[in-house]
């Protein structure tokens, strides 16, 4: 799924189970109009715009990707969130703040994708002594070893298990407090808009079969491997 942009053209949560992990974020930390937020690797910027929205919480979206910079930006614009939500194009590895600047950060999905100590050492880094990190990725949920490269992606993403990433939360220095453990119907959510740009393609004139069968057999693999090995998981963190 190379074009991101185009692929998650018909959603704007990029991972599963995330509109259930800005709920366990707004449950845990309780944000109100006093609240500075930091989100890495922001995407679209939904979560922003659901939080700031919602509570009125200013938040601190860190995005790389050029086009969902332009595009969060726009939307924060649209729907009058321009003052609360600051986006800064930059590596979620080495956050552009100082120590203890926020009072909880969140990465949605992208842990492991910035690198999984790097960006929890960063998140620890951001937030003051007793706020929380809370942050989702893929888990596995056993070790199957080295894959063939028919799996693509899959072969090449590092095996890490709840437990496993427990641990790495905490030799960040922060303290595990909660794990909850997305059910298969966040992967189907997640996948259906992606189908339906897929189904888009395939059927428009002149159909680009080529764009939607990459993109039906991504999301394949990522059923076969879901069914094999892979969970979505989402942590709950405390700085101590």
């Amino acid at each position: 799924m190379a074009d991101h942009s185009r692929t998650y053209a018909r959603q704007e949560y990029l991972t599963p189970g995330a509109s259930d992990t800005v709920e366990i974020i707004a449950d845990v930390v309780r944000p109100d109009e006093g609240t500075v937020l930091l989100d890495v690797a922001s995407g679209k910027g939904e979560a922003a715009a659901t939080l700031a929205g919602r509570y009125g919480c200013r938040v601190v979206c860190i995005e790389p990707y050029d086009p969902f910079v332009h595009y969060s930006t726009a939307k924060f614009w649209h729907f009058n969130l321009r003052d609360l939500v600051t986006v800064v194009r930059a590596d979620g590895g080495r956050l552009p703040l100082r120590d203890g600047a926020v009072a909880a950060a969140y990465c949605i999905g992208a842990p492991s994708i910035v690198g999984l100590e790097r960006c929890l050492r960063a998140l620890a880094r951001a937030v003051r002594a007793g706020g929380c990190v809370i942050a989702s990725d893929i888990v596995w949920r056993s070790k199957p070893g080295p894959l063939r490269s028919e799996w693509r992606w899959v072969a090449e993403s590092l095996q890490v298990t709840a437990d496993d990433y427990g641990a790495a939360i905490a030799a960040a220095g922060l303290r595990v407090e909660r794990v909850h453990l997305h059910g298969r119907a966040a992967w189907e959510d997640y996948w259906r808009p992606m189908l339906a740009v897929a189904h888009e393609a395939k059927t428009a004139q002149p159909a680009d079969v080529f764009f939607a069968d990459e993109v039906e057999a991504g999301i394949e693999l990522e059923r076969r491997a879901v069914d094999a090995w892979l969970d979505y998981a989402t942590f709950v963190a405390r700085k101590p």
